[in-house]
């Protein structure tokens, strides 16, 4: 009988999936500052339209994301603080949150403003909202307070996985590198 040895790392699926996921919400902020600054007209329409794929992107992987935990569930965490392991927990749901929550808003803002949201070229979402200017405007305020919020918070991931790494030395940032130690 061969005894199982205790998954100490993410997969490569996973380690896959959160750094796209990583990528797609950082070029969506990008894009977003870069249509800040742009005058009405093909440049901005364009700009807002990648923002928009980025988005929906982003959405696809965390669904993708939840989904593979499932079928393959996280390594348990190195020992720690119970106050640290609270706060780490809650701090993935309220990411997970978050991560739906931005896209989908953005979404039902660009739908109750009449807007199409095509992904890169590709394809069109049907839209599921009819025009609502009161609407839209509630989903733009929604929209960029929790933009701002998932910034701030995965900022706090990104410091705590250092903290953990280089104060803590508990290799849990190690867990989700493709070239981290195999603990």
């Amino acid at each position: 009988m061969t005894e199982s040895v205790p998954k100490t790392r993410y997969d490569l699926g996973m380690q896959a999936l959160h750094w796209a996921t990583a990528l797609a919400i950082v070029g969506a902020f990008v894009l977003i500052q870069v249509v800040e600054g742009l005058p009405k007209g093909d440049s901005r329409t364009f700009m807002m339209g990648l923002h928009k794929s980025f988005g929906v992107t982003a959405l696809a992987l965390v669904l993708v994301r939840v989904a593979w935990r499932h079928v393959s569930p996280p390594p348990a965490l190195p020992p720690m603080a119970p106050w640290i392991e609270t706060t780490s927990r809650f701090g993935h749901v309220a990411l997970y949150a978050l991560m739906v929550a931005v896209p989908v808003v953005g979404m039902v803002m660009s739908w109750s403003g009449g807007r199409p949201i095509a992904v890169f070229g590709l394809f069109t979402l049907p839209d599921l909202l009819p025009p609502n200017p009161a609407l839209k405007k509630g989903a733009e305020e929604v929209h960029e307070v929790l933009g701002n919020a998932i910034l701030i918070l995965a900022g706090l991931h990104a410091a705590a996985a250092l903290v953990h790494q280089y104060v803590l030395k508990d290799g849990v940032l190690a867990r989700m590198l493709p070239w981290g130690a195999k603990a």
